[in-house]
């Protein structure tokens, strides 16, 4: 992949839509969006050739009003009762799941490559099983809310479900995150090209395992600096001096070590979603390295505090050159003759439901 994007360029849109959103109370947002979209999909390049978007900043203002209502919604119940808060957050999580699969289709269905509209298929009952533990993690809370109110309080035993919930989730949250990207990518076509995903389960297990023992090993070596320098142990001359010393490079470090785990979680993710992705008969290979991409957004931070925000859209163009240029797209066979195949059975977007009465993004 090749991406022809500058910072330069990208700031002149990001300027105009942040000064225009602000001026017209957030309305401008949606087709701000749609600016923005727009200049990186078509200064995404495969095979020399860029995508491009064809998105409804209507359609986009739909969806960011029903998001608004649902937060709303969200909290005035809390502040009429607790247990109204409690039945609202139930139904939100009961209707996120649908919101998604319609966000998912709304993206695919106004994106192209070469003027094949992209599509997505998945099925509704699919997302709300992958989403059913996130409804049942909810529950607890919901329960606990009407509990609140009530007097005597909530029983013991709904403690003890809050805590296996947690536990539960926390285990099988990686498996959620795998199965929800096998949603993603399993049910994409590029015109009448199917996309597969043939990552496993293990593949996302191994790396919230890696992370989360890296994550701990750090947490222990600085929790023993830090317990030391608290102590005096480096020594009594001095000592307040050593600590505030001590404690700042402690504070230093974990910062460090919060850009290099978050930059570690982004690429090894992309390599295991990309390296284990095809449409059709090209497959790709993402070979993201995590200390490049930790140093983009060391840089970055560091820019955007001393530019008080400004270069933002700078920072968004290096983190995305970056991830986009690590990616290569390979076909067995001739991409031209694979794309005329593709696009012989093309379902444009207007045939497919462009009166479609839920026809919106949520911009998940």
């Amino acid at each position: 992949m090749r991406f022809l994007g500058t910072g330069s360029e990208y700031f002149r849109i990001w300027i105009v839509n942040l000064l225009l959103t602000i001026v017209t109370l957030g309305i401008y947002s949606a087709w701000a969006k749609v600016r923005r979209l727009k200049y990186m999909y078509r200064n995404t390049q495969i095979a020399g050739s860029s995508f491009d978007y064809h998105g409804s900043p209507i359609a986009i203002l739909k969806g960011r009003l029903i998001a608004l209502v649902l937060l709303l919604a969200y909290n005035f119940s809390f502040q009429f009762s607790l247990t109204a808060g409690a039945i609202t957050l139930v139904l939100l999580a009961a209707v996120f799941p649908w919101l998604i699969r319609q966000s998912l289709r709304f993206r695919a269905r106004y994106s192209s490559y070469r003027g094949i509209r992209f599509q997505f298929v998945g099925g509704l009952a699919e997302i709300y099983l992958i989403a059913a533990p996130l409804i049942v993690f909810i529950a607890p809370f919901a329960l606990l809310g009407f509990y609140a109110e009530n007097e005597g309080g909530p029983p013991v035993w709904l403690f003890a479900f809050l805590g296996l919930a947690m536990l539960t989730f926390f285990i099988v949250l990686p498996y959620l995150h795998y199965r929800f990207k096998r949603y993603q990518h399993g049910n994409a076509f590029l015109g009448s090209a199917a996309a597969h995903f043939t990552a496993t389960a293990g593949n996302f297990y191994a790396v919230y395992a890696i992370l989360l023992a890296v994550t701990l090993g750090i947490a222990a070596v600085f929790g023993a600096i830090g317990l030391a320098a608290g102590a005096g142990i480096l020594g009594a001359n001095g000592s307040a001096s050593i600590f505030g010393a001590g404690l700042l490079m402690l504070i230093i470090g974990v910062y460090a070590v919060y850009f290099l785990l978050f930059a570690a979680f982004v690429v090894l993710i992309q390599n295991r979603i990309w390296n284990h992705t095809t449409v059709g008969e090209v497959s790709f290979r993402s070979n993201a390295r995590v200390l490049p991409m930790a140093r983009i957004y060391f840089v970055n931070i560091l820019l955007l505090i001393v530019t008080l925000g400004l270069f933002t859209p700078f920072a968004v163009i290096r983190s995305l050159k970056y991830r986009l240029e690590s990616v290569t797209a390979a076909t067995a066979g001739d991409m031209d003759q694979f794309l005329s195949g593709a696009a012989a059975d093309d379902v444009a977007a207007t045939g497919e439901g462009a009166a479609d009465l839920f026809d919106f993004d949520l911009g998940l």
